[in-house]
């Protein structure tokens, strides 16, 4: 048993505010220190209230949904070409090799910027970006035929900036500079405590692949709640881990199933372009 992953990330700052609500409700009703999670667990929650004082804020714009869309859909396509480029440095000829090379350590050196930044210093950072590529790298670029990256990026971007002058106009406080900071950090600190689960799962001798099924199992104990009925291992970290994947699986569905509207989405316009 482990705890299943998830990409945070990719969770929209209500799922995400969501997701460790649940987290922080079924580690209170476990315990923290019966778990042995306390120390870092002490350094997450914070972060958390953080975030909730800073989408308090953001919940006041009517344009904040769209916002974060915007700023997602930007973030996506930085990670596509940063993939694209990284994968481009194996080439059949030498200068395409060194065109890919450049690229990959261009990017690189703005991804942090981007990713982890607020809004304002990602929409510098995404404005920089765009200036080397279409001066200093743009015979790179061309000779590796990734224009459209170029031009879907700031088109992204120019979609972002419009959503942002409507809510200056609109007179509405802006987001907080570090709330994808601090989410960003909320993120390490969860990663940390779930390896601290696994860890104490192997020592006990129960880490291992993820079990779906935990009638697998010999030891088992019954337990029910306000979900329902379940089967589970007497020991309390298994239970804790087993119940928190149950959790999990449903916001990792919810991500599965963007991708697939994403992606249907994609192959229609494909199918209309051609």
């Amino acid at each position: 048993m482990k705890v299943i992953r998830i990409a945070l990330n990719h969770l929209h700052n209500e799922e995400w505010f969501e997701f460790v609500t649940k987290f922080q409700e079924l580690v209170e009703r476990f315990g923290r220190d019966t778990i042995g999670i306390k120390d870092l667990y002490k350094l997450f929650t914070p972060l958390c209230l953080k975030v909730d004082a800073l989408l308090v804020v953001l919940r006041k714009s009517v344009y904040t949904k769209e916002m974060e869309e915007a700023d997602k859909e930007r973030d996506d396509l930085f990670r596509g070409f940063f993939g694209v480029t990284k994968g481009m440095q194996r080439q059949p000829t030498a200068a395409k090799q060194e065109a890919a090379e450049r690229l990959y350590n261009l990017l690189e050196g703005y991804r942090k910027a981007i990713l982890d930044a607020n809004y304002e210093a990602e929409s510098a950072a995404i404005h920089n970006l765009l200036q080397d590529l279409t001066e200093s790298y743009k015979a790179d670029v061309t000779l590796l035929a990734l224009t459209d990256w170029v031009t879907a990026i700031d088109q992204a971007e120019r979609h972002f900036l419009t959503f942002d002058a409507k809510r200056t106009e609109e007179s509405v406080a802006k987001p907080k500079e570090n709330l994808k900071l601090f989410r960003r950090k909320a993120d390490v600190l969860y990663n940390a405590i779930t390896n601290v689960l696994d860890a104490r799962l192997l020592a006990d001798g129960l880490g291992g692949d993820v079990v779906v099924d935990p009638s697998d199992l010999d030891d088992e104990i019954h337990f029910e709640d306000e979900e329902g009925s379940h089967e589970f291992h007497g020991n309390v970290v298994y239970n804790f881990v087993i119940a928190w994947n149950e959790t999990v699986k449903r916001y990792r569905n919810i991500l599965s199933q963007r991708a697939g509207r994403r992606a249907a989405k994609d192959n229609e316009s494909g199918v209309a372009e051609s």
